[in-house]
């Protein structure tokens, strides 16, 4: 028995210690939050989580790799309390129930000051999601393609000092895994809406955290197609998929102005087939920023739950899309629609 007492004091001392460590490590992780929030550097890291467990798993064989995953995931958790008390955005979910919901930004993030200008104009008339590519799928390969990893990083900052939520496009799920906590709503274009192994990797790579996946339709897709894609990613586990109509493409293309026809009454179609949030862009269905207002209007008097509008500081400027881009002191126009 006195063995036992002796054994039981030995283990009450290394409880003492591993709670002990514990404090000492939150309180060097809040330290930590507030440093990345302070510099509006993304303070979810789930690649260095992954590593972390992953490290122990195969150096520690003595420990069940289950066990070290489930109390590293627990510790994990409890230091990102504080940063859902600091962080000031409320959730994605609640702005996305305030109607209409209104995205906007370049085609193409260029430089830190181009995206941080435009951010903060759009933050004055009340914008939270700031859309803007650093992947672009561009017909020509001899095209500006955007600045990758780098766009998207100057896409989260930009927004995080504004109080804005991100919205870019991926091509490839590893574009995806590598910049996970940068992006805020993960775009899939409509080049890429038949691209079924992108829509179900997207899906289970964000059916854990449901972040919001926003689907735009195809070029010359059907809704039925439309509404397929989007099961894709909903079968993976993610029940967040916003709709985007962007134009089609129809045998007007052959003399009209317009770059495609606006799919305007898809809105109503789309309403009585799905419960999905369903949105419109104004400024790829028309191509012309001439257009963009009275499209807006149009959408939205159809029942459109929101829009996705490309807007510029300097639109004539803009290294891409040019002539669709508005300048955001035209938002205000849409709000007052």
């Amino acid at each position: 028995m006195k063995n036992i007492e002796i054994l039981r004091n030995k283990v009450n001392k290394i409880n003492e210690d591993i709670v002990n460590l514990l404090i000492e490590r939150k309180t060097i992780t809040d330290e930590l939050i507030q440093e990345k929030i302070d510099n509006h550097l993304p303070v979810l890291d789930t690649k260095r989580e992954n590593e972390i467990i992953e490290y122990f798993i195969e150096h520690k064989k003595e420990l069940n790799p289950a066990f070290i995953k489930k109390i590293f995931n627990l510790i994990f958790e409890e230091a990102k309390r504080r940063y859902y008390k600091l962080e000031q955005l409320d959730s994605i979910e609640a702005y996305l129930k305030r109607k209409p919901i209104l995205i906007a930004g370049p085609c193409v993030v260029e430089s830190l000051e181009q995206i941080s200008n435009i951010a903060n104009l759009l933050s004055k008339y009340g914008i939270k999601f700031l859309r803007g590519g650093a992947f672009k799928p561009r017909t020509s390969p001899n095209s500006f393609q955007g600045l990758g990893d780098l766009g998207v990083e100057l896409l989260y900052k930009a927004a995080r000092a504004n109080n804005m939520f991100t919205v870019t496009e991926v091509l490839e799920s590893e574009q995806l895994e590598r910049n996970y906590d940068f992006i805020d709503v993960v775009q899939i274009g409509a080049r890429s809406m038949t691209s079924y192994g992108l829509l179900k990797s997207v899906g289970y790579l964000t059916a854990k955290t449901k972040k919001v996946v926003l689907l735009k339709r195809g070029l010359s897709a059907t809704l039925s197609e439309f509404l397929q894609a989007a099961e894709y990613i909903l079968q993976a586990g993610n029940p967040n998929v916003v709709l985007c109509l962007r134009g089609i493409r129809t045998f007007e293309q052959i003399d009209s102005n317009l770059r495609f026809t606006p799919d305007l009454a898809s809105i109503l179609e789309l309403k009585e087939k799905t419960g999905l949030p369903v949105i419109f862009d104004p400024s790829h269905s028309g191509g012309c920023s001439d257009y963009v207002i009275n499209i807006s209007n149009a959408a939205l008097q159809l029942g459109a739950d929101g829009l996705m509008v490309e807007t510029h500081d300097r639109p004539l400027e803009s290294k891409v899309d040019a002539h669709q881009a508005i300048h955001p002191d035209k938002i205000l126009d849409i709000i007052n629609l």
